[in-house]
């Protein structure tokens, strides 16, 4: 985990390092919303333990970093708000040997509903195939607050990283896309408990291209 947050400083210090240094260059590119839905078991069974589904709610913001000729580089700033719910249903998940584990099983294992507040910030690659359409990766991480508790992280002060792949397609000064993502929750084990929260699920976004 240690190795995770040397990742992240290391992004966000080349990400605004290089902008600050580079301001009359690197513009704003496009501006918009962007809605989705995340689950940790619906579209790809990863684990029996828990269930765990988020409906996604992003501002997001592109700025231009690099551009050889059809391959874009972008920084993206995307302050985040997912409204989710969570249940353990497996009843072993916490030990016999717990103290108060029958207490703990009773509360985790109820279905319930959790806030989670995130800023991320990370690269965009976009091969260009033609004038108004592209494909993309996005490789982003961020800080973000979890309003709740669960038997697999801590509420509190945690980190979003998202790993999504998809397209866009440009009509004059709008433009849309539609892109699959990963997305892991975890707090680098500044807490306990930190067995990380995983889902997979698409985004719809849509956008006003400022360039």
């Amino acid at each position: 985990m240690k190795l995770k947050l040397v990742f992240i400083f290391c992004l966000l210090f080349f990400i605004f390092g290089f902008s600050q240094d580079s301001i009359p260059r690197y513009k704003w590119l496009r501006t918009g919303f962007t809605f989705g839905y995340a689950s940790q078991n619906t579209f790809i069974k990863q684990d029996s333990d828990y269930t765990f589904e988020s409906k996604i709610f992003k501002f997001s913001n592109h700025f231009k970093l690099h551009r050889s000729n059809k391959n874009h580089f972008e920084i993206l700033i995307e302050p985040s708000y997912y409204r989710s719910q969570h249940q353990m249903i497996n009843f072993w998940f916490i030990s016999h040997t717990v103290e108060n584990g029958d207490e703990l099983r009773a509360k985790y294992m109820a279905l319930k509903s959790i806030n989670e507040y995130v800023l991320n910030v990370g690269i965009v690659y976009r091969r260009l195939l033609s004038s108004n359409s592209s494909v993309f990766a996005v490789l982003n991480t961020g800080p973000m607050y979890i309003d709740t508790d669960t038997e697999r992280l801590k509420k509190g002060f945690a980190f979003s990283d998202i790993l999504a792949l998809g397209y866009n397609f440009r009509y004059k000064n709008v433009s849309f896309d539609a892109k699959c993502m990963f997305r892991h929750v975890s707090n680098a084990n500044l807490q306990t408990p930190n067995f990380g929260l995983n889902s997979v699920g698409f985004e719809f976004g849509s956008y006003f291209e400022l360039q």
